[in-house]
């Protein structure tokens, strides 16, 4: 009689541990007969797994289906007996001598062929029916790879764990460190199973699959895994396989975190730990950039302004802004290390001078963070080409000139330009004014052609027309053909009219205009000499409006009556009641002994963005580019500022009119806002005076 138990693990252990009487003989291939046996009081019996029968074990099972990037383990080393006589001899006779063998050789057939149930079947078989069973710590560890394998992982843990802990070979134990490193996963344990796929890898490298066991310890540490813990794997196993593909991984979360110093050490420790990886030269690269990026000196910002020769007034009125501006960020902050690094580009509106040379030593010799200058749009593009070239946040404060649509990602510009003026002049007319019908007089320059096309599109935008554009020669004093043109009508002409339609000399006649407004894109000493000639030539009730051009004491001194409620805007000034300008002007005026411009608040406002974006925490220039890039709502001396995507920043501007023979401020408008709201953001209105302002043609 065969003996027959069906006992628990520790059951087991302790009936193959007592002395039986009479022994029980086992035979090297299963169990072998066994004298009767006195009868022994069992334990309680567990509960049984279910017992497949001898029919059921013989017949053939469905292949599991696989998913896509499973790991599975090789089979051990097949039998001699191939399935069809194993499977023969279990039909013929399913309780003689030697079943268990053939059971366990069934589950090493049916494992090969991916049909991982019929391989659990025969296997938790053989245990129950064989628990003192020699194989049962062989098809113990086939098992627990039969249902990791088919994917019934709670079931694969403890017969894995159990095999690990007595297993011996290489080979067998790296097998069973990646199955469980898939229970792990399946268990939303990544850390655990992170270690076992290195482990697997480390105890045998040459374990099969290992492509597919990289690509999960890979994933695991860049989707699943806090850095920290990335970083205590690449230390754990730094001399193992796994170590090269954590130690970059770190690498590279300690870059994309901005822990620059962390991403260096451990590039170094890489190219140091493995001096023939395959991707040495790719490290190497970054390890290069990173010193680069620590060399910086993260407090220091570069000018690049035109302090001698010809454009040295305007340079020097940009950096005493400049220089307001550190000491204010420094006030506001006092433990930020600040640092300016000055060059001179000796450049005019026709000459780049050697504004290239100054952005090359203040990058690389000087380390600055950032680059805020230069001013001419030639001297700003040669200095962009080295700011690009080393991927350095260039900040230039006027430039007007330059093409940003074609500019590098590392160039901004903080600018009153042409399309700024277009469209704030126009949403305040057409929004605010509620004008639908204008004319434009432009002079035949770059400015005036510019001006006038784009004036012309944005009241299109807003729902107006621009009935009439008429133009004159830059050099032009006399506009009489000009009057003509858009409508106007001298007093011999008025009269004769006045005599067809049977009228008195002194009738009222008013001219029928297509226009309500007439926009003037001159500079004030062009529209002192064109106010005039509109009542001339019969023109009433027209609303004349210019850009910053007109903001100059001369359009009140020799325009008198002719400029009275024109409406002009600008980006600056410097009577203005706001608490920031305020403060700005009375220190500028303090410490310089003038009142500042235009020019002095463009460069205050960019050295402030700069300082800002230092004392918000960016440290490397990268994380410069992309403070500037996203700037928004930054509240500055000449309003709210926000970075266009082109790298131009948008920005408010002053309403100005004329009243009583003084220039005063209407109210703030934000064009971009405006126009793509429907409305505009006014500020508190408020009587200002402004001085003349200088006037740079570039």
């Amino acid at each position: 009689m065969v003996a027959m138990f069906e006992v628990t693990g520790t059951t087991r252990k302790a009936l193959t541990t007592a002395t039986l009487l009479g022994g029980l003989i086992l035979a090297a291939g299963g169990c072998g007969s066994a004298p009767t046996l006195p009868r022994v009081s069992a334990p309680p019996r567990p509960p049984a797994e279910p017992v497949i029968s001898p029919e059921a074990l013989a017949s053939p099972a469905p292949r599991a289906p696989m998913r896509p990037g499973k790991w599975v383990a090789s089979p051990p080393p097949l039998p001699n007996r191939s399935r069809e006589e194993l499977t023969k001899t279990l039909r013929a006779n399913p309780r003689g001598p030697q079943v268990d063998s053939v059971l366990y050789g069934l589950g090493l057939h049916y494992f090969a062929e991916g049909r991982y149930d019929a391989t659990i079947r025969h296997l938790q078989t053989l245990q129950s029916r064989f628990p003192l069973s020699p194989l049962y710590e062989e098809s113990e560890y086939l098992l627990g790879l039969a249902l990791q394998a088919r994917g019934r992982y709670k079931e694969a843990f403890l017969p894995l764990r159990g095999s690990l802990s007595r297993e011996k070979n290489p080979l067998r134990r790296g097998l069973l460190h990646a199955a469980l490193g898939e229970v792990y996963e399946a268990q939303k344990d990544p850390l655990a199973a992170l270690n076992s796929y290195v482990e697997a890898l480390s105890v045998h490298p040459a374990l099969p699959n290992t492509i597919l066991l990289r690509e999960r310890i890979l994933s695991l540490a860049k989707t699943a895994l806090a850095t920290h813990q990335v970083q205590a794997a690449a230390r754990r196993f730094r001399s193992g396989p796994a170590g090269p593909i954590l130690r970059l991984e770190f690498a590279h979360r300690a870059a994309a975190e901005n822990r620059p110093e962390a991403a260096l050490a451990a590039a170094r420790l890489f190219l140091k730990d493995y001096p023939g990886h395959p991707r040495r030269e790719e490290i190497e690269n970054f390890e290069k950039r990173l010193r680069e990026k620590l060399n910086i000196n993260q407090g220091r910002v570069g000018v690049l302004l035109p302090l001698s020769g010809p454009a040295a007034a305007a340079g020097e009125r940009v950096y005493q802004g400049i220089q307001l501006a550190l000491r204010h960020a420094l006030e506001k902050n006092p433990g930020l290390r600040l640092q300016l690094a000055v060059r001179d580009t000796r450049s005019t509106a026709q000459s780049a001078g050697n504004a290239a040379a100054g952005a090359a030593e203040l990058v690389g010799q000087e380390k600055v963070i950032a680059l805020v200058g230069p001013f001419f749009s030639l001297a700003a593009e040669a200095a962009a080409a080295v700011a690009h070239r080393e991927e350095t946040p260039l900040l230039t404060p006027f430039a007007i000139r330059m093409d940003m649509s074609a500019s590098s990602p590392m160039v901004f510009r903080n600018s009153l330009t042409n399309r700024l003026q277009s469209k704030g002049i126009s949403a305040f007319a057409v929004q605010n004014l509620g004008i639908r019908r204008f004319a434009v007089l432009f002079p035949e320059d770059r400015d005036g052609r510019e001006l006038a096309e784009r004036f012309s599109e944005d009241v299109r935008r807003l729902g107006g027309r621009v009935s009439k554009m008429v133009s004159f020669a830059p050099e032009a004093n006399d506009f009489g053909s000009q009057m003509r043109a858009l409508g106007g009508l001298s007093d011999a002409q008025v009269a004769s009219r006045k005599r067809a339609r049977g009228l008195k000399k002194t009738d009222p006649y008013k001219i029928k205009l297509p226009f309500e407004a007439l926009f003037v894109p001159v500079y004030h000493d062009k529209a002192v000499l064109i106010a005039p000639q509109i009542p001339f030539y019969n023109m009433q009730g027209i609303h004349l409006l210019g850009g910053r051009g007109w903001n100059n004491s001369d359009l009140i001194r020799y325009g008198e009556k002719y400029v009275e409620k024109s409406l002009f805007v600008d980006g600056f000034f410097p009577d203005s009641e706001e608490p920031r300008v305020v403060r700005f002007v009375n220190e500028f005026s303090r410490l310089f002994g003038r009142k500042p411009d235009i020019f002095s608040a463009l460069g205050y406002d960019a050295a402030m963005i700069v300082f800002s974006s230092l004392a918000k925490g960016v440290n490397s220039r990268s994380s410069m580019r992309s403070y500037l890039s996203r700037l928004s709502g930054f509240e500055g001396v000449m309003g709210l500022t926000d970075m266009g995507p082109n790298g131009d920043t948008k920005r408010q501007l002053f309403v100005l009119t004329v009243r009583k023979r003084r220039i005063e401020h209407l109210q703030m408008i934000t064009p971009h806002r405006a126009i793509a709201s429907g409305g505009v953001v006014p500020t508190e209105p408020g009587p200002e005076a402004a001085p003349a302002g200088p006037d740079v043609n570039q």
